[in-house]
């Protein structure tokens, strides 16, 4: 019933390089894929998202990460060992969103850099708020996603 402490920096170090991997990934090709973008009549471009498009495209990108983390990265990982690995991550990113949601004064720099580290949790609270949960709700729920690497783990010697 021992947690490997040399590998409780698995976790975090994948959801962070995810992150930035989503982000850049909804930037260039993603731009392409759920961005539309017209000229009117006035030869003005008119820029516009397709909801479906851009629901279809967070899915999949929740979807790679949860399988690329749960298949390969965290493979050799018990399921005790993944759950205190994401709790490291857990706990600093749930401080930073609470500052940012309930905090007026939050630098707005400070929150444009640190998107790029929360992309893959922003996905799924866009999600979660297309199901209608409020901002708040929703974005405190995303902070937990981590967690959905348990399943992948193996079950304890």
């Amino acid at each position: 019933m021992n947690i490997r402490v040399g590998i409780l920096w698995r976790v975090p170090v994948f959801c962070l390089l995810s992150s930035l991997a989503c982000y850049w990934l909804t930037i260039f090709p993603g731009a392409l894929i759920y961005v539309n973008r017209t000229v009117g009549e006035n030869g003005t471009i008119e820029v516009s998202t397709d909801p479906v498009r851009s629901v279809l495209f967070q899915t999949v990108l929740i979807l790679a990460v949860l399988l690329a983390g749960g298949l390969w990265a965290f493979r050799s990982m018990t399921r005790r060992e993944i759950a205190a690995s994401a709790a490291l991550l857990i706990l600093p990113m749930l401080a930073i969103v609470l500052a940012q949601l309930f905090l007026p004064a939050f630098p707005l720099k400070v929150s444009l850099f640190l998107s790029r580290f929360y992309c893959w949790t922003g996905n799924l609270a866009s999600l979660l708020m297309q199901l209608s949960l409020p901002l708040p709700a929703a974005t405190i729920l995303a902070q937990f996603a981590p967690l959905l690497f348990i399943p992948f783990g193996r079950r304890a010697a």
